[in-house]
């Protein structure tokens, strides 16, 4: 349905997500104008609810927001107010969260709700494929994301086998990726990583990159504690003593991140100019851990 002054989660605040879309839903609760199917998913009253994760991203409470925003306080004044009486997210932290919340319902364990979401509301656009797409289209707005390709068919052949390393999708600890960098350090004093993946080891801008700074160690003393013949757990235990250990939601919407990424984000042209350099078709992968996956001979985990 329809309903004035209720914007699009996608809509930003200060680059965040869903922020203004809450803001919103305080404003048109205490004017009496939210409908009551609404209002169970206000604050935490759902504790997997967006409001719920978007409060505890910025370490705020709903109670102490609503009370801001009927004040009449602004948008940008309500950030501004989370950022001191909670924290402020880095750019990085916001990108992931923002991923994690505009994919939601793609490829994940609320993939089900969504589904029965998209059939109560008769949905049947094949471009809605996240509960962010659901909002906008029972809500009357047009879809921000065409509809994916139809994967290639017959048999598709990778460029590489490398004995020893395994599935970025494959976990340690509960983290994808993980186990996937400790295999690449493992193997490059053996000559087996191919000399062009070995300036993207530990990089920062790459998947070794971002691993490290969520788990906030240092790259080249993981690598060296690693090379000491450390087992994955143990190496997992040492980012705990050394780092930090990410609460069980952190690594939800982190895996997220990771797994989904370049599906409909700025990602996106590197996937397509990797996937043309291997020879394959545009359609073969909608994600980097797809691609890796298509690239070294792995079957493929999800055909959509």
């Amino acid at each position: 349905m329809k309903i004035d002054g209720l914007r699009s989660p996608y809509e930003t605040v200060e680059g965040l997500v869903h922020f203004g879309r809450m803001i919103d839903k305080i404003r048109l609760h205490a004017a009496g104008k939210l409908p009551a199917e609404y209002q169970a998913f206000l604050g935490g009253a759902n504790p997997h609810g967006f409001d719920a994760r978007c409060c505890r991203l910025l370490r705020i409470d709903y109670a102490a927001l609503t009370t801001q925003a009927k004040n009449g306080a602004t948008e940008n004044e309500l950030f501004q107010w989370a950022c001191t009486q909670g924290r402020k997210p880095s750019g990085e932290e916001i990108e992931i969260w923002n991923a994690f919340m505009q994919k939601r319902g793609w490829r994940d364990d609320s993939s089900g709700r969504l589904r029965e979401r998209l059939q109560q509301a008769q949905i049947t656009d094949r471009a809605a494929q996240t509960f962010f797409d659901c909002i906008d289209a029972d809500e009357g707005r047009p879809l921000h994301f065409p509809s994916d390709p139809a994967p290639p068919e017959g048999p598709l052949h990778g460029t590489v086998v490398i004995p020893g390393l395994r599935s970025p999708y494959e976990r340690v600890g509960g983290l994808v990726h993980f186990g996937r960098m400790l295999d690449k350090i493992r193997i490059f004093p053996q000559g087996k990583l191919p000399p062009a993946w070995v300036q993207y080891k530990g990089g920062a801008h790459a998947f070794d990159g971002i691993c490290c700074r969520f788990l906030q160690v240092d790259y080249r003393v993981l690598e060296d504690e690693t090379l000491k013949g450390r087992s994955d757990d143990e190496m997992l235990e040492w980012t705990s003593k050394h780092g930090r250990k990410p609460s069980e939601e952190e690594i939800e919407i982190w895996n997220a991140y990771m797994s989904k990424r370049s599906w409909r984000d700025p990602h996106t042209p590197r996937l397509q100019f990797r996937l043309q350099e291997a020879g394959l078709p545009a359609e073969a992968a909608l994600t980097m851990f797809d691609f890796i996956d298509l690239d070294e001979n792995r079957p493929c985990r999800f055909r959509e």
